[in-house]
């Protein structure tokens, strides 16, 4: 079975964020972490995303919420089309902010 560490990956560059492989309960407080650190203006890179839970949407709403309390945002780019389903279907693309 495969470890946490090894499901999910995050890199920063550039100020950007590029989160590659599943976000899910367990991967989720690593991107959690790595969107704080690089608060207030996050761009995440979610294209090598494959999978993501209801708890990894639950991260990108609360993160999305907190960093515009702190005057800033998390803008979502080039999501992966499994992640671009998923914000279609479950209603965030309205306010979610994504970049295709």
């Amino acid at each position: 079975m495969s470890q946490p560490d090894d499901l999910l990956t995050v890199e920063t560059s550039d100020a950007l964020l590029r989160a590659t492989g599943e976000i899910d309960a367990h991967t989720a407080p690593r991107l959690t972490s790595a969107i704080d650190a690089a608060a207030p203006s996050v761009r995440l890179d979610l294209s090598g995303v494959e999978f993501v839970d209801s708890s990894g949407l639950r991260v990108l709403i609360d993160a999305h919420q907190r960093l515009a309390e702190q005057g800033g945002g998390l803008t979502i780019v080039t999501p992966s089309p499994a992640v671009a389903r998923l914000f279609e279907i479950s209603g965030v693309t309205d306010y979610l902010t994504v970049e295709a």
